[in-house]
């Protein structure tokens, strides 16, 4: 069966191309000030049960349609990148869950264990582009692309963190781009990395482990406020409800018994702290086993994918699968070859219920379905 198809083409702006990023971001940013619908929310919580790493996921938003992507090892990648953009080569391959086009993910994991979540964060702010431009040691990636950069080159946590010192997330459309990140590893470690005032703010190191090296609670979970916001709980506030709820649920699964399987457990969790129709999916990592399992409202029923199963190689073609295909059980052997064709949908899809149609819009939505074209791999590079 292929991937859904939708006949809604969009009409080619052959100009964008020779667009200056920065100045299509200023047109896009001005005219999406009063039109961008707020985004929602969400909330992970990373826990061990029974001894086994897990993170669980709810994406909460105002629409469900995504693609379930694979991305290749030995790539090489340019950012989307308003100003000073970053280039690499994947390192690992990942499997990620995109709303917005390919390498565009909201999460994912890669084949080292390594998970990336990006969760809404209202009065988030990045790097002043100024000071980026001026700073001879700084090159950026687009705030929601710093998922994928860090699934492409990261195998730790930490490594992560000390990237900070030379990559830095700018948004393309800062009212859209307001956002945090949660991110874990194999070992069990865990990161919060957030953007206030312009400053990078990481809750990761001694400071948030406990004396046997592991995490501690209060480090594990994430929803919509910023960290130290989150630590009082207030009955009135969506997030730091769910974030309470949360670390109290990771602190419940270690005395979780042997006749309760890990993902049951963390299924439940996801369901206490769901918000009704605006939970979208459910994702479940196992690090460890290197597997991803994966709900959704139109498909609730419990599907999963392992990554061994799927090659990464950089000869292959990246495969995928609509996230909301309705199959049961393993989806390795359902995904197809990615095309332009399953980008424009879900990227128009995304623009139709997100972004006000416009010039602006257009142009914006057009570099999104242009990006994968022109990619590589580094073997036949020049």
């Amino acid at each position: 069966m292929r991937l859904r198809r939708n006949s809604h083409s969009t009409r080619r702006i052959h100009s964008v191309s020779g667009l200056g990023l920065a100045l299509l971001a200023a047109m896009v940013g001005a005219f999406t000030i009063t039109t961008i619908r707020p985004a929602t929310a969400c909330t992970v919580m990373r826990m061990t049960i029974q001894g086994q790493l897990v993170i669980a996921r709810n994406h909460d938003w105002p629409f469900g349609e995504a693609l379930v992507i694979t991305n290749h090892r030995g790539i090489e990648k340019t950012s989307l990148a308003p100003i000073k953009p970053a280039t690499w080569v994947s390192k690992y391959g990942s499997v990620s869950f995109c709303q917005f086009g390919r390498e565009i993910p909201f999460a994912g994991m890669n084949e080292k264990g390594l998970t990336v979540d990006l969760l809404h964060l209202p009065g988030a702010t990045f790097p002043d582009p100024v000071a980026v431009e001026a700073d001879p040691n700084l090159t950026a990636v687009n705030a929601i692309q710093w998922v994928q950069y860090q699934l492409d080159t990261a195998e730790t946590v930490a490594e992560v963190v000390d990237s900070l010192s030379t990559i830095v997330p700018i948004p393309m459309l800062p009212k859209v781009e307001t956002v945090h990140y949660f991110v874990t590893d194999a070992t069990g470690d865990v990161a919060v990395v957030e953007f206030i005032d312009g400053k990078a703010v990481v809750r990761h190191g001694d400071q948030y482990r406990l004396d046997d090296g592991k995490p501690k609670t209060h480090a594990c979970v994430l929803a919509n406020s910023s960290w130290e916001d989150s630590q009082t709980e207030l009955l009135n506030n969506s997030s730091r409800m769910r974030y309470g709820r949360g670390v109290r649920l990771v602190e419940m699964a270690n005395d979780i018994g042997s006749k309760t399987a890990p993902v049951d457990y963390a299924t439940r969790c996801l369901q206490m702290v769901a918000q009704g129709p605006l939970t979208q999916w459910n994702l479940i990592y196992q690090p460890e086993e290197r597997r991803i399992h994966f709900r959704t409202q139109s498909s609730p029923q419990r599907r999963w994918i392992d990554l061994d199963d799927l090659s990464f190689d950089p000869e292959q073609t990246p495969q995928a699968i609509d996230i909301d295909r309705n199959i049961d059980g393993n989806v390795a052997s359902h995904m197809q070859s990615v095309t332009d064709a399953d980008n424009e949908r879900i990227v128009n899809h995304a623009f139709d219920h997100f972004v006000p149609a416009g010039l602006p819009s257009l142009m914006i939505k057009q570099l999104l379905l242009d990006y994968p074209n022109k990619f590589r791999s580094a073997q036949t590079a020049p």
